[in-house]
């Protein structure tokens, strides 16, 4: 009997040495890199001017490089099993092995697509030089929407996908300085980003495309010339996720005359006013930049489902001219906001299949606790947002993009939500790039 007490005991001991063992192993498994020099059997090896790469002594990664992932080598193998691994995010590496590994790791330089284009290159034909479907741009794809890329809007335009993309731009009063080269930042304030180069009707009816921006950082009473109304629902879970330098303090009504027949009309509603019309609106905030900034047709006759479907489909019915939309009405202006559909498509590709609105988070993956579509969408910052489009099946409800990432009609005119003005550019502006001038948000595009 002592002799089977002691056999279990040693085999007890056996399974909990094992266990620790897979505890520790498993501890130095999809941890972040946190070493500095070759001491650690680490090599680093950096792409230079020319495309080659120059041994370094030590990580410089950061904000200016990204892993090549397929090139990088452990004991003298192409990346075995998959052991190294980037985190865009965090801007560092993830291996899934004990960094006791002899491993050479290559990195290349993040390229912008705009690289190629020259100081004064047309912004616009700088756009159009792009080729391939899906062109890496800082944490982010600049993606070509052609009929056959699967989910898309099929209409030939250009738009930005993914977390986080290289599309900024200095843009407005202030602005002067970083784009003349008198100052290597942009104010805040005159950060905007590019939502694509997309189809659109000008004022005069004719069809073209041209790109379109909103406002990088949340517009202030300030901003709009109309005063605050509160402060918008931020979803706090998830503000890790934000894009934005200040979640927004100020939160404005989509029309203050809630009980109007024409509570939901865009050109009727005080925001419309806000951003276009009034003496102090955001359109004559910028003065002489203003000419900067095509009049196009906003359709604007909303959507009659208040539950809203994959991006491509919503995209069809914010143009549709069906009776039942309602959407065949258009309002001439320069400043709107953006579509629901400019959201949905700000998510990566694998994105564009899922359902916008809050339904089953098992079946439609926009609500819940880890979702890529929210994780991987540019415009998404946890708060409650407006859109340009209307419910048109119910006098006061405008469509809005929610703190928890969906994006439905359950919102009343007189709802306080955060606000980012939106516009196409003229195809006359010009696009200062090179010498570091990469689309970042610390680098961003100079406009003249």
């Amino acid at each position: 009997m002592k002799k089977k007490i002691e056999i279990i005991s040693i085999l007890l001991v056996i399974v909990l040495v094992v266990i620790l063992a897979i505890l520790l192993t498993n501890k130095k498994k999809n941890e972040p890199l946190d070493i500095a020099t070759e001491d650690s059997g680490i090599a680093f090896y950096y792409q230079n001017d020319s495309g080659g790469y120059t041994k370094q002594s030590s990580n410089k990664w950061g904000n200016d490089y990204i892993l090549n992932v397929k090139s990088s080598k452990c004991n003298n193998v192409n990346n075995p099993a998959n052991i190294i691994k980037w985190d865009s995010i965090n801007n560092t590496v993830i291996m899934n092995t004990t960094i006791e590994a002899n491993c050479t790791l290559y990195f290349d330089k993040k390229k912008s697509v705009f690289d190629k284009c020259s100081n004064k290159t047309n912004l616009v034909n700088c756009i159009k030089s792009i080729t391939n479907t899906e062109t890496p741009d800082g944490d982010g794809s600049l993606m070509y929407h052609t009929s056959t890329l699967s989910d898309s809007a099929a209409d030939n335009g250009y738009r930005y996908s993914g977390n986080n993309p290289n599309n900024f731009i200095c843009f407005g009063p202030g602005s002067e300085s970083y784009n003349n080269g008198k100052s290597t930042t942009c104010p805040d304030g005159n950060l905007y980003r590019i939502i694509g180069y997309i189809p659109v009707y000008l004022s005069t009816g004719t069809s073209t495309s041209l790109i379109k921006v909103i406002k990088s950082e949340y517009a202030t009473h300030d901003d709009l010339g109309i005063s605050s109304e509160g402060t918008p629902y931020i979803r706090e879970t998830y503000t890790w996720l934000k894009r934005v330098k200040e979640l927004p303090k100020d939160g404005f009504y989509w029309n203050d005359d809630a009980e109007s027949k024409n509570a939901n009309v865009w050109d009727s509603s005080s925001l419309y006013k806000a951003l276009n019309t009034n003496s102090n609106s955001f359109l004559k905030n910028l003065n002489s930049w203003a000419d900067k900034i095509e009049e196009v047709q906003w359709n604007v006759g909303g959507s009659y489902s208040g539950e809203l479907e994959k991006p491509k489909v919503v995209y069809e019915e914010e143009r549709s001219t069906e009776e039942g939309f309602g959407a065949s009405k258009k309002v001439k202006a320069k400043i709107g906001l953006m579509y629901p559909s400019d959201y949905g498509f700000a998510s990566e590709q694998k994105s564009w299949k899922y359902e916008l609105f809050w339904y089953d988070d098992s079946a439609y993956n926009y609500n819940g606790e880890n979702n890529q579509n929210r994780e991987n969408n540019w415009l998404y910052n946890a708060v409650n947002e407006w859109t340009i489009l209307r419910y048109s099946d119910y006098y006061a409800g405008v469509f809005a993009v929610y703190g928890q990432g969906t994006a439905d009609s359950g919102s009343n005119v007189d709802s306080t939500y955060s606000v980012r003005p939106a516009f196409y550019l003229k195809s006359s502006v010009t696009l200062s790039g090179g010498n570091g001038i990469d689309g970042s948000s610390n680098h961003p595009y100079k406009v003249s």
